[in-house]
């Protein structure tokens, strides 16, 4: 018999098991494709899931991304809030200013009534007593003197003629005076005082309806405009709340597929030392039978 070394049997093998893989062909693995080595064939490969560590760092990019966008909402809530409280306090002052001048618009027509009702006509008849009075007392002067001038007529060599007579002739210039006097107040009084206080009530009047329609207009405006603010402030709140859904949903997404290639990696983990194993084994069983072969 011929006795056999072991790197015979081995060439043997070897040359056993060329043909096969020459026929398959030699799989190489670039840029996550297998090129086939004979056939030029390619195939494409799924990628790969990221590793652990690089989940990890995503995963706590999303955490910062859902607490800035947490925070952000919360400020957008509170102007949201303030927006509100804003545009109540506008409401508040807007109609209070609205009261006010219709208050005052109100009085002012009231006082223009008034001294149109009463003391309008009651100045005109203080006046118009006036010019009365010293009207009468004008009679009473005139007839006066003309008493004492027929009662002097008939007694010619009477004392102190002439003295009485000047006396209740002064009576008589005076009570003209007066009378002159009192119609020159009374024209004052209803030709000037009594007009210029009606224009001025009347301009007081007109002063008080204009600020009551600014008030308003002023008023419409400022609630539009804190209405519009309340909206934006509305819009902006929905906005944040939607990224913050957005990056809850990210930070999910990112947290399972971490959870998931953690759970692979300890799979692989758990199986490595099986397959080294059996590994062993297999080289043991080779060189048992080379050693068999050198036997023979």
């Amino acid at each position: 018999m011929i006795r056999t070394t072991p790197l015979l049997v081995l060439l043997a093998a070897a040359c056993q098991t060329a043909p096969s893989q020459g026929t398959q062909g030699a799989a190489v693995t670039v840029g996550g494709t297998e090129q086939a080595g004979s056939s030029n064939a390619q195939v494409k490969v799924a990628p790969r899931e990221a590793s652990p560590s690089a989940l990890r760092k995503r995963s706590a990019e999303a955490d910062t991304k859902f607490a800035e966008a947490r925070r952000a909402l919360r400020v957008k809530a509170a102007e949201r809030e303030l927006a509100e409280l804003a545009a109540a306090a506008t409401a508040r002052d807007s109609d209070e200013a609205v009261r006010a001048a219709r208050v005052a618009l109100e009085m002012a027509r009231a006082d223009r009534v008034r001294f149109d009702a009463m003391e309008r006509p009651v100045k005109i008849g203080e006046v118009a007593l006036s010019v009365g009075q010293a009207e009468e007392r004008l009679r009473v002067a005139e007839t006066d003197l003309l008493g004492i001038l027929e009662i002097f007529e008939e007694e010619s060599e009477a004392r102190a003629k002439d003295e009485i007579i000047r006396r209740n002739e002064i009576a008589v210039q005076t009570a003209k005076a007066r009378v002159e006097q009192a119609q020159i107040k009374q024209a004052m009084v209803v030709e000037g005082e009594l007009p210029a206080r009606m224009a001025k009530l009347s301009e007081a009047v007109r002063a008080c309806e204009a600020k009551l329609a600014a008030a308003e207009a002023k008023a419409e405006q400022s609630k539009r405009r804190a209405t519009l603010d309340v909206g934006v402030a509305k819009n902006e709140e929905a906005e944040a709340r939607k990224a913050l859904s957005k990056a809850e949903k990210d930070r999910a997404k990112i947290r399972k597929r971490l959870k998931a290639a953690k759970t692979e990696a300890d799979g692989a983990e758990g199986a490595s030392p099986g397959a080294a194993g059996s590994g062993a084994a297999g080289s043991g069983s080779a060189g048992s039978g080379s050693a068999a072969s050198g036997d023979q």
